[in-house]
Protein backbone atom coordinates (compact mmCIF):
# COMPACT_ATOMS: atom_id res chain seq x y z
CA UNK A 1 0.00 0.00 0.00
CA UNK A 2 1.42 2.91 -0.95
CA UNK A 3 1.68 6.02 1.85
CA UNK A 4 0.94 9.27 1.08
CA UNK A 5 2.91 12.09 0.28
CA UNK A 6 3.50 14.29 2.92
CA UNK A 7 2.01 17.27 0.79
CA UNK A 8 -1.32 15.24 0.55
CA UNK A 9 -0.94 14.56 4.12
CA UNK A 10 -0.93 18.25 5.42
CA UNK A 11 -3.72 19.36 2.89
CA UNK A 12 -6.47 16.25 4.27
CA UNK A 13 -5.01 17.63 7.40
CA UNK A 14 -5.90 21.46 6.72
CA UNK A 15 -9.32 20.46 5.09
CA UNK A 16 -10.09 18.12 8.28
CA UNK A 17 -10.01 21.01 10.48
CA UNK A 18 -11.41 23.22 8.26
CA UNK A 19 -14.38 20.78 8.29
CA UNK A 20 -14.89 21.03 12.23
CA UNK A 21 -14.56 24.81 12.18
CA UNK A 22 -17.40 24.89 9.30
CA UNK A 23 -19.56 22.59 11.03
CA UNK A 24 -18.96 23.96 14.11
CA UNK A 25 -20.54 27.74 12.94
CA UNK A 26 -23.59 25.89 11.12
CA UNK A 27 -24.81 24.09 14.39
CA UNK A 28 -23.87 26.92 16.58
CA UNK A 29 -24.44 30.25 14.58
CA UNK A 30 -24.56 33.77 15.99
CA UNK A 31 -27.95 35.03 17.65
CA UNK A 32 -29.37 37.68 16.35
CA UNK A 33 -29.27 41.49 17.59
CA UNK A 34 -33.02 42.45 18.70
CA UNK A 35 -32.08 46.41 17.89
CA UNK A 36 -34.63 48.26 17.58
CA UNK A 37 -34.94 52.30 17.49
CA UNK A 38 -30.98 52.51 17.21
CA UNK A 39 -28.79 55.13 16.45
CA UNK A 40 -28.61 54.80 12.51
CA UNK A 41 -25.99 58.17 11.97
CA UNK A 42 -24.91 61.19 14.36
CA UNK A 43 -23.52 64.44 13.43
CA UNK A 44 -20.55 64.28 14.03
CA UNK A 45 -19.95 60.58 13.23
CA UNK A 46 -18.22 59.16 16.14
CA UNK A 47 -14.06 58.96 16.07
CA UNK A 48 -14.43 62.22 14.32
CA UNK A 49 -12.45 65.33 14.26
CA UNK A 50 -14.37 68.82 14.82
CA UNK A 51 -12.67 71.66 13.53
CA UNK A 52 -15.34 74.32 13.85
CA UNK A 53 -17.99 75.02 17.37
CA UNK A 54 -21.29 73.23 16.45
CA UNK A 55 -24.69 74.62 17.61
CA UNK A 56 -26.13 71.21 18.00
CA UNK A 57 -25.27 67.19 18.40
CA UNK A 58 -27.61 65.52 16.27
CA UNK A 59 -28.39 61.90 16.56
CA UNK A 60 -30.97 59.85 13.85
CA UNK A 61 -32.37 57.05 15.08
CA UNK A 62 -34.55 54.23 13.37
CA UNK A 63 -37.89 55.43 15.86
CA UNK A 64 -38.70 58.49 17.35
CA UNK A 65 -36.75 59.03 20.61
CA UNK A 66 -39.34 58.63 23.49
CA UNK A 67 -40.63 61.61 25.21
CA UNK A 68 -38.69 61.18 28.22
CA UNK A 69 -35.77 60.03 26.81
CA UNK A 70 -32.14 61.43 28.34
CA UNK A 71 -29.05 63.00 26.74
CA UNK A 72 -25.59 64.84 28.01
CA UNK A 73 -22.67 66.23 25.59
CA UNK A 74 -19.45 66.21 28.28
CA UNK A 75 -16.48 68.15 27.71
CA UNK A 76 -13.26 66.90 28.19
CA UNK A 77 -13.25 68.04 31.86
CA UNK A 78 -16.07 66.77 33.06
CA UNK A 79 -18.40 68.77 32.51
CA UNK A 80 -22.18 68.99 31.15
CA UNK A 81 -22.17 71.15 27.77
CA UNK A 82 -25.53 70.20 26.62
CA UNK A 83 -28.56 72.87 26.71
CA UNK A 84 -31.80 70.18 26.15
CA UNK A 85 -32.51 68.40 23.31
CA UNK A 86 -35.52 68.48 20.88
CA UNK A 87 -37.07 66.07 17.73
CA UNK A 88 -37.08 67.21 14.71
CA UNK A 89 -37.74 67.01 11.02
CA UNK A 90 -37.06 62.80 10.15
CA UNK A 91 -34.58 62.76 7.17
CA UNK A 92 -33.82 59.79 4.63
CA UNK A 93 -30.68 58.11 5.71
CA UNK A 94 -28.18 57.50 2.79
CA UNK A 95 -28.19 53.83 3.95
CA UNK A 96 -30.56 51.74 5.17
CA UNK A 97 -30.14 50.37 8.65
CA UNK A 98 -30.90 46.55 8.81
CA UNK A 99 -32.57 45.30 11.98
CA UNK A 100 -34.18 42.06 13.08
CA UNK A 101 -37.57 41.13 14.89
CA UNK A 102 -39.01 37.65 15.76
CA UNK A 103 -41.50 37.14 14.07
CA UNK A 104 -43.69 33.66 14.51
CA UNK A 105 -40.62 32.20 15.77
CA UNK A 106 -37.94 33.14 13.21
CA UNK A 107 -35.96 36.28 12.69
CA UNK A 108 -37.26 38.75 9.98
CA UNK A 109 -34.45 41.31 8.87
CA UNK A 110 -36.08 45.04 8.18
CA UNK A 111 -34.45 47.36 6.72
CA UNK A 112 -35.14 51.18 7.85
CA UNK A 113 -34.70 54.07 5.49
CA UNK A 114 -35.85 57.21 8.16
CA UNK A 115 -34.18 58.78 10.80
CA UNK A 116 -35.28 60.44 13.14
CA UNK A 117 -33.74 62.91 15.01
CA UNK A 118 -32.80 64.42 18.45
CA UNK A 119 -31.16 67.62 18.01
CA UNK A 120 -28.77 68.53 21.38
CA UNK A 121 -28.02 71.89 21.22
CA UNK A 122 -24.37 72.86 22.80
CA UNK A 123 -23.85 75.96 25.15
CA UNK A 124 -20.45 76.25 24.72
CA UNK A 125 -16.99 74.46 24.04
CA UNK A 126 -14.75 75.47 26.63
CA UNK A 127 -11.68 73.71 25.35
CA UNK A 128 -10.34 71.48 22.64
CA UNK A 129 -10.18 67.81 23.39
CA UNK A 130 -12.47 64.54 23.09
CA UNK A 131 -16.14 65.32 23.69
CA UNK A 132 -19.38 62.75 24.52
CA UNK A 133 -22.75 62.70 23.46
CA UNK A 134 -24.22 60.28 25.28
CA UNK A 135 -28.00 58.85 25.22
CA UNK A 136 -30.70 56.73 26.76
CA UNK A 137 -34.18 56.04 25.41
CA UNK A 138 -36.58 52.79 25.15
CA UNK A 139 -37.64 51.65 21.79
CA UNK A 140 -41.21 51.03 21.05
CA UNK A 141 -40.73 47.12 22.02
CA UNK A 142 -39.43 47.94 25.51
CA UNK A 143 -35.73 47.47 24.49
CA UNK A 144 -33.18 49.98 25.75
CA UNK A 145 -31.48 52.11 23.41
CA UNK A 146 -28.44 53.65 25.29
CA UNK A 147 -25.44 54.38 24.01
CA UNK A 148 -22.54 57.41 23.40
CA UNK A 149 -20.63 58.88 20.41
CA UNK A 150 -17.25 60.17 21.33
CA UNK A 151 -15.35 62.94 18.87
CA UNK A 152 -12.59 65.07 18.65
CA UNK A 153 -13.18 68.90 18.94
CA UNK A 154 -10.44 70.78 17.90
CA UNK A 155 -11.84 74.09 17.40
CA UNK A 156 -11.43 77.57 18.99
CA UNK A 157 -13.00 77.55 22.63
CA UNK A 158 -16.45 79.49 22.97
CA UNK A 159 -17.75 81.63 25.90
CA UNK A 160 -21.08 79.76 28.21
CA UNK A 161 -23.84 82.20 27.55
CA UNK A 162 -24.53 84.58 30.04
CA UNK A 163 -26.07 83.29 33.11
CA UNK A 164 -26.31 79.41 31.48
CA UNK A 165 -25.24 76.86 34.05
CA UNK A 166 -24.05 73.70 33.69
CA UNK A 167 -26.93 70.93 34.00
CA UNK A 168 -26.80 68.47 36.43
CA UNK A 169 -30.07 66.38 36.04
CA UNK A 170 -29.89 62.95 35.38
CA UNK A 171 -32.40 60.37 34.02
CA UNK A 172 -35.93 60.24 34.66
CA UNK A 173 -36.96 57.07 37.16
CA UNK A 174 -38.93 55.48 34.79
CA UNK A 175 -36.69 55.37 31.94
CA UNK A 176 -33.89 54.15 34.40
CA UNK A 177 -36.29 51.25 35.66
CA UNK A 178 -37.44 50.72 31.67
CA UNK A 179 -33.16 50.78 30.30
CA UNK A 180 -32.14 49.03 33.33
CA UNK A 181 -32.26 45.56 31.56
CA UNK A 182 -29.31 45.81 29.55
CA UNK A 183 -27.90 47.58 26.83
CA UNK A 184 -28.70 47.78 22.93
CA UNK A 185 -26.10 47.52 19.80
CA UNK A 186 -26.57 50.58 17.73
CA UNK A 187 -25.55 50.82 13.67
CA UNK A 188 -22.85 53.76 13.95
CA UNK A 189 -19.03 53.28 16.05
CA UNK A 190 -21.02 53.99 18.89
CA UNK A 191 -20.50 52.48 22.42
CA UNK A 192 -23.28 50.60 23.38
CA UNK A 193 -22.33 47.72 25.90
CA UNK A 194 -20.93 44.25 25.46
CA UNK A 195 -23.01 43.49 22.05
CA UNK A 196 -22.34 45.53 19.15
CA UNK A 197 -20.93 44.23 16.06
CA UNK A 198 -17.44 45.29 14.40
CA UNK A 199 -18.38 48.63 12.38
CA UNK A 200 -16.93 49.76 9.17
CA UNK A 201 -18.95 52.03 7.49
CA UNK A 202 -20.27 54.23 10.14
CA UNK A 203 -23.60 54.76 8.96
CA UNK A 204 -24.60 50.76 8.52
CA UNK A 205 -23.68 47.95 9.79
CA UNK A 206 -25.71 44.40 9.39
CA UNK A 207 -26.64 42.84 12.59
CA UNK A 208 -25.69 39.19 13.20
CA UNK A 209 -27.77 36.87 11.04
CA UNK A 210 -30.66 35.29 11.65
CA UNK A 211 -30.17 32.11 14.12
CA UNK A 212 -30.67 28.79 11.75
CA UNK A 213 -33.13 25.79 13.03
CA UNK A 214 -31.65 23.44 9.85
CA UNK A 215 -32.49 20.19 11.65
CA UNK A 216 -29.44 18.67 9.45
CA UNK A 217 -27.08 20.61 11.87
CA UNK A 218 -28.18 18.10 14.79
CA UNK A 219 -26.11 15.15 13.31
CA UNK A 220 -23.95 17.70 10.97
CA UNK A 221 -21.66 18.17 14.18
CA UNK A 222 -20.66 14.61 14.92
CA UNK A 223 -20.51 13.30 11.20
CA UNK A 224 -18.13 16.38 10.40
CA UNK A 225 -16.09 15.57 13.93
CA UNK A 226 -15.83 11.39 13.19
CA UNK A 227 -15.06 12.20 9.48
CA UNK A 228 -12.26 14.94 10.84
CA UNK A 229 -10.94 12.52 13.09
CA UNK A 230 -10.54 9.86 10.55
CA UNK A 231 -8.84 11.97 8.53
CA UNK A 232 -6.58 12.99 10.97
CA UNK A 233 -5.90 9.49 12.79
CA UNK A 234 -5.24 7.66 9.63
CA UNK A 235 -2.69 9.71 7.76
CA UNK A 236 -0.92 10.99 10.61
CA UNK A 237 -0.52 7.52 11.95
CA UNK A 238 1.14 6.44 8.34
CA UNK A 239 4.39 6.60 7.64
CA UNK A 240 5.82 8.77 5.60
CA UNK A 241 7.53 7.09 2.38
CA UNK A 242 11.04 6.48 2.64
CA UNK A 243 13.12 8.58 -0.11
CA UNK A 244 14.58 6.21 -2.74
CA UNK A 245 17.66 4.54 -2.89
CA UNK A 246 20.52 6.89 -4.64
CA UNK A 247 21.53 5.14 -7.63
CA UNK A 248 25.04 3.71 -8.23
CA UNK A 249 26.64 5.21 -10.86
CA UNK A 250 28.23 2.35 -13.25
CA UNK A 251 31.69 3.09 -13.72
CA UNK A 252 32.88 2.37 -17.16
CA UNK A 253 35.86 -0.05 -17.50
CA UNK A 254 39.43 1.35 -18.08
CA UNK A 255 40.19 1.67 -21.08
CA UNK A 256 43.24 -0.67 -22.28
Amino acid sequence: MRSVPATAHRYLTRTAVVLVLATAGLTFPATPARAHGQLAVSKPLTNTIVNDPLERIELYFTERPASHAYFTVTAPGGGRVDNGWSGGQPIRLDKPVQEYSLVDGKWEPHLYHTGFPAMVPVAHWPEKGDYVASYVSVASDGEAVKGSVKFHYNGPATPAPAGWTAPTNGPDPQLLAQTSHGDKPDATGATTGPTPSGVDDPVNTAEAAPQRQDSVAVWLLPAGLVLASALIVGHAARKPPLPAPARRRRNKPPVT
